[in-house]
């Protein structure tokens, strides 16, 4: 004989896998498994409450650290080298569209680019960033606290904390105020 306590656990069971939320969290869990960057997802190290866009890719991911709150927005590229980290601190914005890319071919001749030995160098972007649409940032870069990178620069240079820059290259625009 079946006791009531069972048939109510029983019951219980059943209303949560026929609920539409169960269903809804395991179709979003297969999704990311079937996305192209469900491994980089799994090895980098990703902090708490850090949202990623599905449409964000990452090369080298056991070579990227993003911290606590930070977002990495829609089609965002984190370009770690074999030798090279990229580190993004604590909430940190990246805006749509930012390249990160911390290798580059070391060209000085006319031979065939794939020829030339791959420089790398780390990327250090400190916390509570804010990289606007589209921004590149090259390697060897840091970028300071509290920096902010209008929509479309590239970040050549190092950047200095509370520094609002521009442009290509990126270039100080004004201080940032810290209160």
């Amino acid at each position: 004989m079946i006791k009531k306590s069972n048939i109510i656990l029983i019951l219980r069971v059943l209303r949560n896998v026929f609920s539409f939320i169960f269903w809804q969290q395991a179709f979003d869990f297969l999704a990311e498994l079937s996305l192209e960057n469900a491994y980089a997802l799994r090895v980098m190290d990703r902090g708490k409450s850090t949202p990623i866009s599905a449409s964000a890719r990452f090369n080298h991911p056991k070579n990227i650290k993003i911290g606590d709150r930070s977002n990495v927005n829609l089609n965002c590229m984190v370009w770690a080298g074999k030798n090279a980290k990229v580190v993004i601190g604590a909430d940190c914005l990246l805006g749509p569209g930012v390249t990160i890319i911390a290798s580059k071919y070391d060209v000085n001749g006319h031979n065939i680019i794939r020829s030339y030995p791959v420089f790398e160098s780390d990327i250090i972007i400190g916390n509570d960033v804010w990289l606007g649409a589209n921004v590149v940032v090259l390697p060897g870069v840091i970028i300071g606290d509290g920096a902010i990178v209008g929509a479309g620069s590239v970040v050549t240079k190092n950047i200095e904390p509370y520094t609002v820059v521009t442009g290509v290259p990126a270039k100080k625009l004004k201080d940032r105020p810290t209160t």
